[in-house]
């Protein structure tokens, strides 16, 4: 309920739309990169701890959504003309571990755990994972061979 009245109040909250129904997990990968945006950019207590609230069921909903098939849809956006085209990190973990870690994060930063010097370096770093993320699972993942479409990572 508060979240509705930070949208009508503080334009930045606009963007916290709900989970919507359909969403594969690209969009809910967008929607985690929106919300910790928008906490970067608030102090108040209350704003950011309904926003891990909604960051806590987004990604409850993208575990979820890796048992799920990539859609036919995003197979164009994964899949890289040639080998050149991938995308290759340092940083190296499954998108399942990822959302475990933010999930991880979240849930102690909502148990206010931890002091308000530790509590700002957590959500600096569920604000990176969350950004590693969305770039990791929007890369390309697959190329086109003579035998049809390969998963290459």
């Amino acid at each position: 309920m508060a979240v509705k009245q930070f949208t009508q109040t503080r334009p930045e909250f606009i963007h916290l739309s709900p989970l919507t129904s359909g969403m594969d997990f690209i969009d809910l990968a967008e929607y985690n990169e929106r919300l910790v945006s928008v906490l970067m950019e608030t102090d108040i207590s209350a704003e950011r701890f309904a926003i891990y609230e909604k960051i806590a069921g987004s990604l409850e909903h993208l575990q979820l959504a890796f048992d799920e098939p990539v859609p036919d849809y995003r197979l164009p956006q994964l899949t890289a003309s040639d080998a050149t085209d991938f995308h290759h990190t340092a940083f190296v973990a499954e998108p399942e571990a990822i959302t475990r870690y933010c999930r991880a994060l979240t849930q102690v930063l909502l148990s206010r755990a931890a002091d308000s010097e530790t509590q700002e370096v957590l959500t600096e770093l569920l604000f990176d994972l969350v950004n590693f993320q969305v770039e990791d699972l929007k890369a390309t993942r697959y190329t086109e061979t003579y035998s049809g479409m390969v998963q290459v990572r």
